[in-house]
């Protein structure tokens, strides 16, 4: 049994499981916006998340380069639904 203080942390692959989405859905949403130099710039971070997440399989990142690109990738997330509410009719 696990002591009551201690924070259970998600398997690694869920962690990846969830960033790797959390991208899909980016690219998705900015794959329907118009092609402003802001989506240009916020398309261009999806996909170097992405080939960062990539190497992931070849060499395991550190718990910290984990953490971190975890927090970029749900930052991203955020400011790309923020800016496809902008653009709602």
């Amino acid at each position: 049994m696990y002591p009551q203080n201690r924070v259970m942390q998600p398997h690694p692959s869920t962690r990846l499981s969830i960033v790797q989405q959390s991208l899909i859905d980016s690219l998705e949403r900015l794959q329907e916006l118009p092609s402003t130099p802001r989506v240009r710039e916020l398309r261009t971070r999806a996909r170097s998340y992405e080939r960062a997440v990539q190497t992931w399989s070849h060499v395991p990142p550190s718990e910290e380069q984990r953490a971190a690109l975890v927090k970029l990738v749900l930052d991203l997330n955020l400011e790309v639904m923020a800016l496809g509410r902008e653009h709602q009719p």
